[in-house]
């Protein structure tokens, strides 16, 4: 880094601190625990541009301190905490993680004048944060100081998040609260901090296999019921950049939320859920809704004061048949609870989960759509007594604002909502695909969410009624969409799915009615040999990823010939059939 990098600073001087551990001075290796695991796996779709997760803040040093004393805090920030001290070991020796005992870091500290030091900051951890983390080579953590008149300022942190999750990086900034201005303390931590080791240790251990089994089992049964993708929608030419940032500041948001919290005795972040759920499920016209919900997984007592990563993310469904906006919370507070609950799983048994159940639905889940919500460290305003008035949430709402942010090529999300909870202020901070959800669309979405929690306050609200008011409107759909139990498909992307996967010239697909709804029949011309269905079923499923208008069909049908009218099922059925079956696999 350069002086050029940050404009307004002279420098930087490098500072080295040194830290040794209380153990011997021996690396140690061991196996990764199942949160970066999955995060691991996050990595490896990002490969190369990773730099997108990168966990970043800059936060204000107490003013009468030497740089000294800021290096010193440093320097114990890192030697109590593993975690800062872990790399990733890649296979074949790995995959592992190695904690240093011993070792040091270079701190880039930005001399500039008083009015500077903020914008310096702000640069600085731009900079920082704007390039991928070597896991094998690097430390997981960044750090720089701006300096004002040889005095520290502000200091700057860029974290990888393989090793560090939101959660850990508030315990840094307790760990350093002795040189910071004072803040909301999270309550003492433990003498002794937590070990990531250990957590590998436990998820070893027959009490944790046991646990995750019960965590997997609970996910397979919402795989089962949930629709295929929350956006049916074919890819459209996107934006430049594809993956736009969106910040929503909803001062109303932030008066509604504990209201409707206490009433229906839930949290906050299932409010959230609700209402990005009831919105989803209403544009795309499906009886049910799921978010993959970031789960912090920090309601262990041996969790507490842990600086590491253990957030996993887990997807959570709810049902929006005949539901107003207040039912859908209602229903949503056990399935957000639950998720919850079984937060912490082994992803490679929940990924093999997963295979078996879309190979039974025919489906391949578009897990695209997220939610993850932050709860700030400051006093939470109680809910008020009574609930505002609908005047005083129409007048905060006229108070709500909205940015566009710099974006990126790079992502996994269609749409991923970070709601970042402060008393007085909600700030919904959305990465959305635009190439599925255009950027004006993705600012109605967010301002029908507003409007149906603040309403649901003072009255009973259909979401229909909402979108209404602000323009949003259901998708459409023509004669060629069905509604199945994957959620809906377009039958003539199935039948070009079915002459993909077959290699056929000749397909057709026709829905046809089912005590359990419409089923998916598909007719090829086998030509003089009989295709295997459940290989045809196979290779269905395997082209589905990045489709979210096809479902691979319930029943194949392999005939020698194809009729004159290829759209024509009469003359299908007249056919010689060579072969036929559902191809399916049974859940084991």
């Amino acid at each position: 880094m350069t002086a050029d990098d940050t404009p307004g600073a002279t420098g930087p001087r490098l500072r080295r601190i040194d830290f040794g551990g209380t153990a011997s001075p021996a690396a140690t290796t061991g196996p990764v625990t199942w949160a970066q695991q999955h995060m691991l796996m996050l990595f490896d779709e990002l490969h190369p541009q990773t730099d997108p997760l990168n966990l970043r803040f800059y936060t204000k040093v107490r003013p009468g301190l030497a740089e000294d004393e800021v290096l010193d805090a440093l320097a114990d920030l890192v030697r109590t905490h593993e975690a800062l001290r872990t790399r990733y070991v890649a296979p074949p020796e790995g995959p592992a993680q190695r904690v240093s005992a011993t070792g040091h870091l270079d701190v880039p500290v930005f001399d500039c004048p008083a009015e500077a030091a903020e914008t310096v900051a702000s640069q600085t951890l731009a900079a920082l944060a704007s390039r991928p983390f070597d896991i094998c080579r690097e430390w997981p953590v960044r750090c720089a100081v701006v300096s004002v008149a040889g005095a520290p300022r502000y200091l700057v942190f860029a974290l990888c998040h393989l090793v560090v999750d939101f959660a850990g990086a508030a315990w840094m900034r307790d760990h350093l609260r002795e040189v910071l201005p004072p803040q909301p303390g999270q309550g003492p931590a433990p003498a002794t901090a937590y070990r990531m080791a250990s957590e590998a240790e436990w998820e070893r251990s027959p009490a944790g296999v046991r646990s995750g089994e019960r965590a997997v089992a609970h996910h397979e049964r919402t795989f089962s019921v949930m629709p295929q993708t929350m956006l049916p929608r074919p890819v459209a030419e996107p934006e430049s950049p594809r993956y736009r940032y969106l910040e929503f500041h909803s001062p109303a948001l932030a008066m509604a939320l504990p209201v409707l919290a206490a009433r229906h005795n839930t949290s906050a972040a299932t409010v959230v859920f609700a209402g990005v759920a009831a919105v989803s499920g209403f544009v795309a016209g499906l009886p049910g809704a799921f978010l993959q919900l970031t789960v912090g997984n920090r309601n262990k007592a041996r969790l507490h004061g842990a600086v590491g990563m253990f957030t996993q993310d887990v997807p959570a469904w709810v049902d929006l048949t005949d539901a107003s906006v207040a039912d859908i919370i209602g229903r949503s507070a056990p399935a957000v609870f639950q998720a919850g609950r079984f937060g912490i799983y082994p992803p490679a048994e929940l990924a093999a989960g997963r295979r078996r159940i879309e190979s039974l639905r025919g489906v391949a889940f578009d897990l695209s759509c997220w939610l993850n919500y932050r709860t700030s460290t400051e006093s939470a305003v109680p809910a008020a007594q009574p609930p505002p008035t609908e005047a005083e949430l129409a007048q905060a709402a006229a108070r709500t604002r909205w940015r566009w942010l710099e974006g990126t090529d790079n992502s996994t999300s269609t749409y991923f909502v970070f709601a970042d909870s402060r008393p007085r202020r909600l700030t919904l901070t959305t990465i959305v695909d635009t190439a599925l959800l255009p950027a004006g669309e993705a600012v109605d979405w967010l301002r029908t969410v507003e409007r149906a929690l603040c309403a649901s306050v003072t009255r009973d609200v259909g979401v229909a009624e909402i979108a209404e008011s602000t323009g949003l409107r259901q998708d459409a759909r023509g004669g060629e969409w069905v509604l199945s139990d994957a959620g809906w498909v377009h039958v003539p992307s199935v039948a070009d799915l079915v002459r993909r996967a077959s290699g056929s010239r000749q397909a057709a697909v026709f829905a046809e009615p089912s005590a359990d709804g419409p089923r998916l029949v598909a007719y090829l011309d086998g030509g003089r040999s009989a295709a295997d269905p459940g290989g045809l079923h196979a290779r269905c499923v395997a082209a589905l990823p990045g489709v979210r208008t096809a479902a691979a069909p319930h029943e194949y049908v392999v005939c020698a010939g194809a009729p004159a009218r290829v759209s024509d099922p009469a003359g299908w059925r007249d056919m010689p059939v060579l072969s036929r079956g559902s191809g399916r696999a049974a859940l084991a």
